[in-house]
């Protein structure tokens, strides 16, 4: 049985490896990120319209030069790829680390998740036992500061995800639970001379990186699209000055087509071309504008009327129109054009952590989950167009194995079944309610959300006190610091997740396996779930070997999540995206949760 599974599962590798190969080989890209059709031409004035860029791309143009103007309401989470875990900051950071796998550049829709080779040469291969995975990375590459690009580099980058205490202490922690010698410290406690001591990954020579996983793991060649397969010089990392946590900012080195010039945390970032990056190298990334200036702490209204006005381009961390701007962009129909209305393939949920008493005690967990005004929290992010769709699981529709099924109704309304929470209160031992702490972003949605939150766990007497904070620093700082939300009494928190690829296991992995979890850091695990039920489901679905297995699979890890009261989701996310009238080769991808592809843009301003 044991072989079995292993050759299926092997299997089930080399046709996704085979259906990256066809993508390679079948997608042809044009310098302005459109795909070739043939001989089809499309009028770029035809393309302006309502929503056009959920199927097609707005303004198609292969012209380059001029400067991207992007604006957002909130800075990276990480400036260093190796810390990143917010989806605008997987997209942003393409136009500056080049990870081994990637997505396809101008593909509008379900293709946009068709895996490329990035820094890879072609698709990884995979070995029989489905256990050795080997990917061959282009030769002559180098990075900004002149230096050759070596295997070496990427699987330093790859030991610094290790690094959980220092560089990495909100990012992925794939690796570490895929690859052998799962207990490696990370580069900065390697006792090895070159700092190269993971045995999980071998470099024969400078272009060859060889991976060996504990088991089979047919959604691989995903997890080597994570930004933290992006090579860093070792030698930039081991001086104290520019590595480590010093590793931020214009220190961070390039290996795209672009090189951060100048960044302010909190303010903006400026990118510049790499000089030492060609597009023979880089087949992936069209690379159009000469300049890309980001400004990061627009007030989230003022930079809904810049971009409708034209003086942005683009909205680079995804949020939307706020509330107070939806319904008056779609009243005006010189507005209503320049925007699009994706479903983004992502939950939003209450998160509570069990930690914090009273919520050791699961009915004081379900109290909350009954509780809830899902009504309320839909409109408090801006209404089923720009806001959410009501949810009633985890798993969101984009993701197969989804159901509708509903552990915790709220009323034929929706609005809350409060004789049911209160029933809940007193099997906790709590029948009169009792205090706790919500934590949110201090911009945007979040504090709306706080609100709604807060007001109806009011009605069946549980008390909250709101606590907003900087919205870069809030996973990071915050709801993945135990000790702090201890500390806080913060209980309650907002939460967004989609997948981390297409998967169950790419969406359910790092949220719910409690072996993740440390007494320092709660990664991406913000309940501090560790259920063995779920984590044996989880290692169930890394070994399935066909579609069907891991669709019934996440639906079995969905309802086991759901019965633990941990997660609430109420809504799946909506968006209304702005776009400005310059912009170029603007589309929507599912790559990173219904945002635009921020590769794929350029200006029609000082371009040629």
């Amino acid at each position: 049985m044991q072989r079995t599974t292993k050759i299926a599962a092997a299997a089930a590798a080399a046709a996704l490896v085979a259906s990256v190969a066809t993508s390679c080989s079948s997608s042809k890209t044009t310098a302005g990120g459109g795909s070739s059709t043939g001989t089809t031409t499309v009028n770029p004035a035809d393309t302006i319209s309502f929503n056009y860029a959920t199927t097609g791309v707005v303004n198609p143009s292969t012209k380059k030069g001029g400067t991207l103007i992007l604006g957002g309401t909130q800075d990276l989470d990480s400036v260093d790829p190796v810390n990143q875990y917010y989806a605008y900051s997987w997209n942003f950071s393409r136009y500056y680390a080049r990870t081994l796998m990637t997505y396809k550049v101008g593909a509008p829709g379900s293709p946009s998740t068709s895996l490329v080779p990035g820094l890879a040469a072609a698709a990884p291969t995979v070995s029989s036992d489905g256990k050795t995975w080997t990917v061959q990375i282009r030769s002559g590459l180098k990075f900004s500061n002149g230096e050759d690009i070596t295997s070496k580099d990427v699987k330093y980058a790859i030991e610094r995800s290790y690094a959980l205490d220092t560089v990495n202490p909100a990012g992925p922690e794939y690796f570490s639970s895929i690859l052998t010698d799962g207990t490696y410290p990370g580069p900065y406690k390697d006792k090895a001379a070159d700092h190269l001591g993971l045995t999980g990954v071998d470099t024969p020579d400078d272009t060859t990186l060889v991976f060996h996983l504990v088991a089979p793991y047919g959604d691989f060649p995903y997890v080597l699209t994570l930004p933290q397969t992006a090579p860093v010089p070792i030698d930039v990392d081991s001086t104290p000055k520019t590595g480590g946590l010093n590793y931020t900012g214009a220190t961070v080195v390039s290996s795209g087509p672009y090189m951060i010039s100048s960044y302010t945390a909190g303010k903006d970032i400026e990118l510049s071309r790499n000089p030492n990056w060609s597009a023979a190298s880089d087949p992936v990334d069209p690379a159009l504008p000469d300049k890309i200036s980001v400004k990061t702490d627009w007030d989230p209204n003022q930079l809904d009327a810049a971009i409708l006005a034209g003086t942005v381009d683009a909205e680079y961390d995804g949020g939307g129109l706020q509330t107070a701007d939806v319904a008056k962009a779609l009243e005006n129909p010189t507005q209503k054009k320049y925007t699009d209305n994706p479903a983004a393939n992502a939950t939003r949920y209450v998160t509570i952590d069990q930690d914090v008493a009273p919520f050791d005690n699961i009915h004081c967990r379900k109290a909350v989950a009954y509780a809830l005004n899902k009504v309320d929290l839909i409109n408090a992010r801006g209404g089923s167009i720009a806001g959410a769709k009501e949810a009633n699981s985890m798993l969101p529709p984009g993701v197969p194995g989804h159901t509708d099924a509903n552990a915790y109704p709220t009323g034929a309304d929706n609005k809350g079944d409060l004789t049911t929470a209160k029933s809940e209160l007193a099997a906790c031992g709590k029948p009169n309610g009792f205090s706790t702490g919500i934590i949110t972003a201090n911009a945007g949605k979040g504090p709306g959300f706080a609100t709604a939150l807060q007001n109806a766990l009011a009605r069946v007497g549980i008390t909250t006190q709101i606590t907003q904070v900087e919205g870069s620093k809030y996973y990071s700082q915050n709801l993945q610091r135990p000790d702090v939300m201890k500390q806080k009494d913060l209980g309650l928190g907002a939460a967004g997740w989609g997948p981390d690829w297409p998967t169950g296991f790419g969406f359910f992995s790092q949220i719910t396996d409690g072996r993740l979890l440390s007494a320092t850091s709660s990664g991406s695990n913000y309940g501090r779930l560790n259920d063995p039920k779920v984590n044996s489901l989880l290692d169930q679905m890394k070994a399935a070997t066909t579609a069907a297995q891991t669709a019934a699979l996440s639906t079995q890890v969905d309802n086991q999540v759901m019965s633990d009261a941990v997660y609430i989701p109420y809504g799946y996310d909506t968006l209304l995206l702005a776009r400005g009238k310059n912009v170029t080769n603007y589309y929507i991808t599912n790559a990173y949760n219904g945002e635009v592809d921020l590769a794929a843009l350029g200006t029609t301003v000082g371009s040629s």
